[in-house]
């Protein structure tokens, strides 16, 4: 299900989270304000435990991320950043160039 930018402000302004949000585009700072806002509903975030940052440099470890249970807490936030760079450096690192 697509939500648009309207729904899911409304959604953080009363507390509620989806399992899932993909959020694109080239609006920046809306972009970062709507991660904001996500982060304060989500509650407590541990480093390494239920809050990942994933870029370039440990993209391989992504699906290991969303294997391990977040210990102690019930939910994880993994956060994907610069997706294209990631896409890039994964097709050469597995094109054998």
């Amino acid at each position: 299900m697509q939500v648009t930018i309207e729904n899911l402000e409304k959604e953080l302004k009363e507390g509620k989270l989806n399992s899932i949000y993909l959020l694109y585009g080239e609006e920046t700072f809306l972009l970062e304000s709507c991660l904001k806002k996500i982060k304060t509903n989500f509650g407590e975030l541990v480093s390494g435990i239920n809050y990942i940052k994933i870029d370039a440099n440990n993209i391989n470890s992504l699906l290991s991320d969303i294997e391990t249970p977040a210990f102690g807490y019930e939910k994880k936030l993994i956060i994907v950043r610069d997706s294209r760079n990631i896409q890039k450096r994964w097709k050469k690192e597995n094109s054998g160039q």
